[in-house]
């Protein structure tokens, strides 16, 4: 085999300890090392009860040695690469004379569901005819929280979507998509092997990722249990020819037969011709390791969990990569691959930057949350507040202002809002100027000072866009969420900066959220309808019809975008737990939720809204309705993404059997946000923050434990951990604080297993009497510091 020019991209310093190992394998590779290497082809190992020596494709026990990485300039000692081939999972290690270096799990998940389990037995017109969530209700009258195996058991796994899954990294403009089964505009596995194709028809093909959250996809294409063919695929951080409109993607095939390895074959973006008739192999596990540093090393300074569910956790963490990768540089893209929503016309979609920047600056990527508002605002905002796109999602206006205040509170740097401020500024007196046409209704209107106009930009492709300028209860909401959020910051900013004028302009910001909220309020009191003896919190302010009416015998009916503007209202923290479940209770009533998911476009579609459910999912928790919470997660990450390459369809059809749309950031981040607030929930209402306030019971089973470090928050960074000793009743925690007094009250919640109940706890060896049984909840009073260890007596 020809060799081309080595370089190795491995860096010691970016190689992870040996504690990534999973626990199941710990013991046993904690022992592998390198005893030498014999040739550039052989070497000898140990895993300390005997020394062996194997040669490119000799295997030991379960371990394969595939290649080994030579000496270079920047990498004294080589690595003997080895790889663990099983169908469902295995690994690749990467294995130097100190021990295992780097392991990447490998995982496999059918793409095919059990007829058996589908639909929980119901028919699949008796779903669409009932007004009621008939699957949700069913799998919440079970005790106990939800389980996921039952959850992803229900619906059939995605399959029919143009985004299947696709690879790239943010330095380049080129992202490579796949359809269902590995085939890429590029590149197709099948001609290698045939049997591939009937494989995919019968949709037998198993998916999944390398590295737990890396983007390296697998494909296993499975004839029998010993008997298989595997595709890895992953898109390298290097540019060829300095041409970053071409991404270039490894390819690997992998022939297992028996149970062994058969052959292996390596493809750097195309298909061998002349004269390249064959790839080196080092170089896709060099660019294997340097994928992991490069992406190691962006994540380094977000939050870092650990969770008894590992499958969320790498979910969350890949969602977070993933949004990053469709960006080229800081410019957002709604989509990546298909032209409907990665061509550069939906570049400024709102919900693409408050989305993906709120998502970033939750996980406590703060520099980079600041380099997307310094992009946006700079780069689709006007100076009149006007956005470079085809139409306003008015709604959208008022969580720019909060996702700007979030940047600043989570320490960001004020020099980059203060630059920003004439963009930030047109956006906010644009709210203003809505909100002073608002207040010219008589006082006694249902609408009076409700904020009108599009909650949704595709309006502007409808028959009359005019129409759709309505005063949507969520452009009054997220307006006074954002007037109040970002009125604090400019006045802390004014006073750091000794301006007498930005301190007056947030001041008055504050006063506006006041008076929006209260007139909000009143005009929610006018507006709520009965209907069959229920109320109703219709979308609009002072309609006469709720939703389940008006839509129906008329589709272009403002209330068809209640599936935005519910989610948005939702999402802004305003409501009571008292009006919030209202609006729970007359959509999951109404044919407008699926398996505990909310639908979208329009009345019974069953289309799941997945780039929006996160509005929902955040009142859920806001207001303790965790089992749904706990569902709708589920949910989410069983159906609205692809089953083992996680990658999210902005809405997919239940009912038929349509493709899903295309790809969109906002669903992907879903999973991440939803873990965020599930570990880490800060309160508007309460000014309180609350800790594993949403986790399931089953994670504080003996033995078990969560661990979070480095969340961000508007009060400072903070870790903590829990350690459930049950069986000598008791639950351990710990919490990490600034060494500054604590502003506000810290809620742990301890959903431990049912049947538990708290009877004492310590707080520093001392006896602490702010705790509640009833709701499984620890309160550290506002001005704590520093370390706390708590002990929890059942």
């Amino acid at each position: 085999m020809r060799r081309m020019s080595c370089v190795c991209f491995l860096l010691l310093a970016l190689l992870p300890p040996l504690t990534q190992l999973t626990r199941a394998n710990e013991s046993q590779l904690s022992r592998l090392r390198v005893l030498r290497f014999s040739s550039d082809s052989s070497v000898e190992l140990s895993d300390r009860s005997r020394p062996f020596t194997l040669r490119i494709g000799d295997h030991h026990d379960s371990l394969t040695l595939v290649q080994i990485i030579p000496f270079t300039k920047t990498h004294p000692a080589p690595f003997a690469v080895l790889e663990d081939f099983s169908q469902l999972n295995g690994r690749i290690l990467f294995v130097d004379a100190r021990g295992v270096q780097l392991d990447l799990p490998k995982s496999a998940e059918k793409t095919s569901a059990d007829p058996a389990t589908l639909y929980l037995g119901h028919a699949m017109a008796e779903l669409k005819d009932s007004s009621a969530d008939i699957l949700a209700d069913e799998l919440l009258a079970k005790p106990g929280d939800p389980v996921y195996a039952e959850v992803a058991a229900v619906l059939p796994p995605l399959r029919k979507f143009n985004t299947y899954g696709f690879v790239g990294t943010p330095d380049t403009f080129d992202k490579v998509g796949f359809n269902y089964g590995g085939r890429t505009p590029d590149f197709d596995p099948a001609p290698y092997f045939p049997q591939i194709n009937q494989i995919r028809e019968r949709g037998e093909v198993l998916d999944g990722l390398v590295g737990g959250y890396l983007p390296v996809l697998r494909f296993v294409y499975p004839e029998s249990p010993n008997t298989w063919t595997e595709m890895l695929a992953f898109a390298p951080f290097r540019i060829s020819n300095s041409n970053d409109r071409i991404q270039p993607v490894w390819y690997r095939l992998t022939r297992i037969e028996n149970g062994q390895l058969k052959s292996s074959t390596y493809i750097d973006s195309y298909h061998p011709f002349p004269p390249r008739t064959d790839y080196d192999p080092r170089l896709f596990y060099q660019d294997l390791a340097n994928l992991k540093s490069n992406w190691d090393a962006i994540l380094r300074s977000s939050m870092h969990i650990d969770l008894p569910d590992e499958r969320l956790a790498n979910m969350a963490r890949f969602a977070l990569i993933r949004a990053i990768m469709t960006r080229v540089g800081d410019y957002p893209k709604y989509g990546a691959f298909d032209k409907d929503y990665a061509g550069s016309e939906h570049d400024g979609f709102p919900d693409t930057f408050t989305v993906e920047t709120a998502a970033m600056l939750d996980w406590g990527l703060v520099d980079r949350g600041g380099r997307y508002i310094d992009n946006y605002f700079s780069k689709f905002v006007r100076d009149d507040g006007s956005i470079l796109y085809r139409g306003p999602e008015t709604g959208q206006y008022g969580r720019m202002l909060t996702v700007a205040a979030q940047y600043a509170n989570v320490g960001g740097n004020s020099a980059l809002l203060l630059k920003l401020r004439p963009r930030i500024d047109g956006v906010t007196n644009l709210l203003l100027r809505l909100r002073e046409n608002a207040k010219l209704l008589p006082a006694s209107a249902p609408a009076y000072g409700m904020i009108a106009g599009w909650s949704e930009a595709d309006a502007c492709l409808d028959p009359d866009p005019p129409r759709y300028m309505q005063p949507y209860f969520s452009n009054s909401s997220e307006a006074a969420r954002g007037f109040h959020d970002l009125g604090l910051v400019w006045e802390r900013i004014g006073k750091q900066k000794n301006d007498p004028k930005l301190i007056a302009w947030g001041q008055r910001l504050v006063r506006e959220s006041s008076e929006l909220r209260r007139d909000l309020d009143t005009a929610i009191s006018r507006s709520i309808l009965t209907v069959d003896n229920q109320p109703v919190l219709p979308s609009i302010a002072g309609v006469k019809e709720p939703f389940h009416i008006a839509v129906p015998r008329d589709p272009t009916d403002p209330q068809y975008r209640s599936y935005r503007a519910y989610m948005e209202l939702l999402y802004s923290g305003s409501l009571s737990s008292e009006r919030s479940k209202m609006v729970f209770d007359y959509l999951t009533s109404h044919h407008d939720f699926v398996l505990g998911m909310p639908t979208a476009y329009g009345y019974n579609t069953g289309i799941l809204a997945g780039f929006l459910s996160y509005g929902y999912a955040y009142a859920l928790i806001q207001h303790d309705d965790i089992r749904r919470a706990l569902l709708l997660l589920y949910s989410d990450m069983a159906h609205q993404y692809t089953r083992g390459t996680w990658t999210a369809p902005e809405t997919r059809d239940t009912f038929n059997d349509n493709s899903a749309a295309p790809y969109c950031t906002p669903a992907q981040l879903v999973v991440a946000l939803l873990t965020r607030w599930t570990l880490v929930f800060e309160d508007p209402q309460s000014n309180s923050l609350w800790l594993a306030k949403s986790t399931p019971r089953s994670w504080l089973e003996d033995g078990k434990s969560i661990r979070v470090a480095n969340a961000r928050t508007q009060w400072g960074p903070i870790t903590y951990s829990l350690t459930s000793h049950l069986k000598e009743r008791t639950i351990d925690a710990s919490v990490t604080l600034p060494s500054s007094p604590f502003p506000v009250p810290i809620h742990l919640r301890l959903r431990a297993p049912e049947h538990t109940r708290i009877t004492s706890v310590t707080l520093n060896g001392h006896s602490c009497s702010t705790f509640d049984p009833q709701s499984e909840t620890v309160t550290i009073p506002a001005g704590a510091a520093g370390s706390l260890k708590l002990t929890v007596s059942y």
